[in-house]
């Protein structure tokens, strides 16, 4: 006998009804499957790439916001040079009136400044391997040190560092431990502190947003907040802080 060409799909309901059946050609039912087939295919490749264009909706988004961010100051320091061109043009005057020889020094050129930027020490998280999950050790964020550790000096006491970065970049936990504070400090805008034993605590300030809370447990690496420009800040960073026994220790020394 030869292979049939059709085949019979049968129903059969409960109870005592008579059972009925669809007869079909195999290469009807065939189509019927790669159909379905190339269907559920077709939905797999549709949200794989609208999950794609949701994350470039969204990098498209915060790149946006950074843009306006630039232009306003971009538009400030338009001003401030404008402000300071002014300023040196009154000084040179009445300097000149005054009859001392006073010469405001040039400014440099743009080449001079990118220079003297690239010459800034880069902040690089950097965790070893060997050191135990709640001892701090790397940074939280990559950058540029923009102010050392200083407790020797009264008139410039500092103790932490800061760590020049783009608003909105990830603070990662240097260590695994307690969320000991996370809330708003009159000085160190939104702010972070972990206890990672009996005797070490770090701190992390200027933060734009927060992303954990008071008495939650986190491990190496956790993200905790947002770095941002709140509290007594000037530019976009992050001020880092280790303390032992609640002494502030150079945090440079603990990479």
């Amino acid at each position: 006998m030869g292979e049939s060409k059709y085949v019979t799909i049968m129903f059969v309901p409960d109870g005592a009804e008579s059972r009925r059946g669809i007869r079909i050609r195999q290469w009807v039912l065939r189509l019927i499957a790669i159909m379905f087939v190339l269907l559920i295919l077709g939905i797999i490749v549709f949200f794989s790439a609208y999950s794609g264009i949701l994350a470039r909706a969204a990098i498209t988004d915060r790149l946006q916001e950074e843009n306006e961010r630039l232009k306003r100051y971009y538009y400030k320091v338009q001003l401030l040079e404008q402000n300071l061109i002014q300023t040196r043009e009154v000084v040179s005057r009445m300097a000149e009136l005054a009859g001392i020889d006073f010469k405001f020094p040039e400014f440099p050129d743009d080449e001079t400044i990118f220079s003297e930027l690239d010459k800034q020490r880069q902040a690089v998280i950097n965790r070893s391997a060997t050191v135990a999950a709640s001892t701090p050790s790397g940074l939280p964020v990559q950058g540029f040190i923009s102010q050392d550790f200083n407790i020797d000096d009264p008139d410039h006491y500092h103790p932490g560092i800061d760590i020049a970065c783009a608003e909105g970049t990830p603070v990662l936990t240097t260590a695994a431990g307690v969320v000991t504070y996370a809330d708003f400090d009159s000085t160190y805008g939104y702010m972070v502190v972990i206890r990672h034993n009996d005797s070490i605590t770090t701190l992390y300030g200027h933060n734009d947003s927060l992303l954990v809370e008071l008495d939650q447990k986190v491990s190496a690496g956790s993200r905790v907040a947002l770095s941002g420009n709140t509290g007594i800040s000037t530019a976009p960073h992050l001020h880092y802080e280790i303390r032992v026994n609640n002494e502030p220790i150079d945090p440079l020394k603990e990479k």
